[in-house]
């Protein structure tokens, strides 16, 4: 997922997710970050197109978070449970 990656890497060197909460916590599931506002509507101010996913989402996996197809941003979500 070379666009993610990239998209990843150069929030996390501008500081972008500095002190930004985790903002959602469903336990047994998933901790889910990357909106500067706190409110889980926030973002970068752009989007870009999904990545095809070949893997299971297990314990362990960062995945972006969005609002539908083609709608990632800055938010992303870690899985705590298989």
């Amino acid at each position: 997922a070379p666009k993610t990656v990239n998209n990843f890497v150069f929030l996390a060197k501008q500081g972008y997710y500095t002190n930004v909460p985790f903002h959602r916590i469903i336990k047994g599931f998933m901790i889910q970050t990357g909106d500067p506002t706190g409110t889980g509507a926030g973002g970068p101010g752009y989007r870009f197109a999904d990545e095809p996913v070949t893997r299971d989402y297990v314990r362990g996996t960062v995945a972006m978070a969005n609002a539908g197809p083609n709608t990632n941003g800055s938010q992303f979500f870690i899985m705590h449970q298989d």
